[in-house]
């Protein structure tokens, strides 16, 4: 028997070697896909409800979002995929199979197949308390590409009738380290082996504001070194990994928080950024807008907007002059000639770093005086 070899993605994921991990996630640890969150209206089942980590702004509450956007129409659904120039989409809440949701699940899933194309990949999370044999075949005939379940024991059964259906079947789950919730989750890895399942995906066991309170009453901790890890959770995962791999044929996948909250989120910023960035911002490692910002009296920032056109030839495509702010590429300010010139018309420049959004979404990450800017340049370079 071969050795179970696991690998640690580039993402800081880890899966067995040979295996390779599911396609929904290789599209989402490159930030490709678009995460619909459809509403954030479930049945609060007793297996999950109590370390739910959807906000109190979402959860309960009609409301639709597209990433970071709340939405109400599909066309601004297809003006964010088309922002972070996404492969795919995933479809989350709450619970998108709910009786009162399940039409606009298929709905929306229809509409991107239309727009995107067949080869635009579409996965969806339930929990499968609703699950039924004619939701399956509305799922395939709609176009659904990746199935993900998170049930409760009793539930189990369910994932049967998707499969050999024209979409992927597996499960995500939390890897909560308890000693009866491992071993039941063992035996679940050995029952969607066992159906013929094609992945299951595990994810670290994440702590944050909206379940801190009844975590710590149940006695996890949170791991040291991390914002969000519960302790033992990753340890637990890979032990699980590395027993359960010479058993089953199925995909195991483990994700971290840090590959959730910071590298697909990097990229798809990235992805973002690129598609919406003006000619005077540049685009960090980090995904985030770069940009000079000049502050000071409207009549010195005309004096100045002037100067940079005329003396430093800027075209007007990289000065942004609102009639309060005057924004323009940021190495244009780190010569020296430049603060001779803010000591003359007595303005003020700052380095800002914000996330890639416009409008009321647009949020500046640092404002950096330019003086502290070029200090930590300096030692950098």
């Amino acid at each position: 028997m071969k050795k179970t070899k696991i690998k640690e993605s580039k993402g800081k994921t880890y899966y067995i070697k040979r295996k390779g991990i599911p396609k929904g996630c290789k599209y989402c640890l490159k930030g490709q896909k678009a995460v619909l969150f459809l509403n954030g209206i479930c049945q609060k089942p007793d297996h999950c409800a109590y370390y739910c980590p959807i906000s109190k702004e979402r959860r309960g509450k009609d409301l639709t979002f597209a990433d970071e956007i709340q939405i109400s129409t599909k066309q601004e659904l297809l003006e964010e995929i088309d922002k972070i120039n996404a492969k795919g989409m995933s479809i989350t809440g709450g619970e998108p199979l709910l009786p009162g949701n399940i039409e606009k699940t298929l709905d929306f899933i229809k509409y991107v197949k239309a727009e995107k194309g067949r080869k635009f990949h579409v996965h969806l999370y339930t929990n499968g308390l609703n699950f039924t044999e004619e939701i399956a075949d509305a799922l395939e005939a709609a176009g659904l590409d990746e199935l993900r379940f998170h049930p409760p024991k009793t539930q189990w059964e369910k994932i049967r009738l998707a499969i050999n259906k024209n979409y992927s079947v597996g499960a995500e789950v939390p890897v909560i380290p308890e000693k009866e919730y491992l071993e039941t989750l063992e035996k679940f890895i050995l029952y969607l082996d066992q159906i013929g399942a094609e992945f299951i995906n595990l994810n670290e066991f994440e702590i944050c504001e909206p379940n801190n309170m009844a975590l710590k009453q149940r006695g996890f901790h949170l791991k040291k070194g991390t914002v969000a890890s519960v302790e033992d959770s990753q340890e637990s995962a890979l032990e699980l990994l590395k027993k359960l791999a010479p058993q089953v044929s199925l995909k195991l996948h483990f994700c971290t928080i840090l590959a959730k909250d910071y590298y697909q989120l990097k990229n798809r910023y990235l992805r973002r950024a690129s598609t919406i960035k003006l000619p005077y911002e540049i685009v960090s490692e980090e995904g985030l807008l770069i940009y000079a910002q000049i502050e000071g009296k409207r009549e010195s920032l005309l004096k100045v907007h002037e100067l940079l056109s005329s003396e430093y030839q800027l075209p007007p495509s990289l000065l942004n002059f609102d009639g309060h702010l005057l924004k323009l590429p940021y190495d244009v300010v780190l010569g020296d000639e430049f603060n001779t010139l803010m000591n003359k018309f007595k303005v003020k420049a700052f380095i800002i770093e914000m996330i890639p959004f416009r409008g009321r979404y647009q949020q500046i990450t640092e404002k950096i005086p330019l003086k502290v800017f070029k200090e930590e340049y300096e030692e950098i370079k």
